[in-house]
């Protein structure tokens, strides 16, 4: 996977009277620069001018741009060209995978009350990337942008997991008629449909689960000075959850118990899912779990290795956003090592040769 497989179908935002620099050129400028964890159009110049001859071995760059006209270029992609290059890293169909759709504040961006840029990704946990990524002017608009997130990506045979923001009819009418199974977290803006499924729930074991297909898996936690037992229940839906009806496939609910012991405090929370998947509580307690770890696996490492949430950029903050998962996306591809996000990151900064094999493959 490289930079130009990325990027080749992107075309030239500029003028013909502004293109003093080659397209390719500001490209693996700003590529280049955010992989190795310089991020804004000032740190970029100067990393540019530190590795000025290195960039001359795979582009022509007489000399640096300025940090307005990289700023300028940033601002002026066109981030739906951006996002079309993901499908560059993955060929093959989502069978098997679990697909997480998660929402991301860019609070670096959040100069009012009103223009707080919010992107909605896909992560594929089979893969370890980033699917895409498409912008969303507040979390409020979730609703909105999910199903067109769903539109760019392949999810037959995959599972697709959202958060109570993402548990709606026409989502799970999306996932179903695109050949995929739905993990759905329900809250309150689903209160009629949870507080009948927690009904159902109760009733279920006052009779014991009698004719109804359900399933137990328990997992345990140790580490960071804590301990969590994970219960997941997953049931078989019938008739009497009148609400369910409306929504596609509807066939089983997860309930997940969470204990954690961190010291000397407890606590304890109960969850609760609605899925098209037959009845099979390993599976079910995968999915969930896997929707978890896109905290860990993306946005916490786009926050702290990447720094996304202090990205001030106004109008080009969302090709930068697309950018850093991009880089994400081939740092996890090209370096197959064990090694920590953030050490890839440090030797791209300090390892011209790394960097040369990371972006280009040689």
């Amino acid at each position: 996977m490289t930079l130009d497989e990325c990027t080749a179908h992107i075309t030239d935002p500029r003028r013909d009277k502004n293109k003093k620099y080659a397209l390719s050129s500001l490209l693996l400028i700003i590529f280049s620069s955010t992989i190795s964890g310089y991020d804004t159009p000032e740190a970029m110049v100067e990393f540019a001018k530190l590795k000025h001859e290195w960039l001359q071995r795979f582009v022509t760059l007489d000399s640096i741009p300025c940090v307005e006209t990289l700023r300028f270029f940033i601002c002026s992609i066109n981030t739906e060209e951006l996002i079309k290059g993901f499908e560059a890293f993955i060929q093959e169909a989502g069978e098997g995978d679990i697909i997480s759709i998660d929402g991301k504040t860019m609070r670096g961006t959040r100069h009012s009350a009103l223009d707080t840029i919010h992107m909605v990704s896909a992560w594929s946990k089979k893969h370890g990337v980033t699917l895409t990524a498409l912008k969303t002017k507040d979390k409020s608009n979730e609703i909105k942008t999910i199903p067109l997130v769903l539109d760019l990506i392949d999810i037959n045979g995959a599972i697709v997991t959202t958060d109570a923001m993402g548990c709606q009819v026409k989502v799970a009418d999306k996932i179903r008629s695109g050949g995929g199974d739905y993990v759905l977290q329900l809250k309150d803006n689903q209160k009629a449909l949870r507080a009948e499924i927690e009904a159902y729930y109760h009733k279920l074991i006052r009779e014991d689960f009698a004719n109804i297909t359900h399933d137990t898996y328990e997992e345990v936690d140790k580490g960071h000075g804590r301990i969590e037992q994970r219960k997941t229940h997953h049931v078989e839906i019938s008739d009497w959850v009148n609400s369910a009806r409306k929504w596609c496939d509807a066939n089983s609910l997860i309930r997940v118990e969470r204990n954690t012991i961190k010291g000397e405090k407890e606590s304890s929370e109960v969850s609760w899912y609605l899925s098209s998947l037959a009845v099979d509580a390993q599976r079910g307690a995968d999915a969930v779990r896997s929707h978890w770890g896109v905290e860990n696996n993306l946005h916490w490492q786009l926050d702290v290795t990447f720094k996304e949430d202090e990205c001030r950029l106004a109008s080009g903050a969302a090709a930068m956003a697309v950018i850093k998962r991009f880089c994400m996306n081939l740092l996890k591809v090209n370096d197959t090592s064990k090694r920590r996000l953030k050490h890839r990151v440090m030797a791209s900064a300090i390892d011209d040769d790394y960097r040369a094999k990371i972006l280009l493959s040689v």
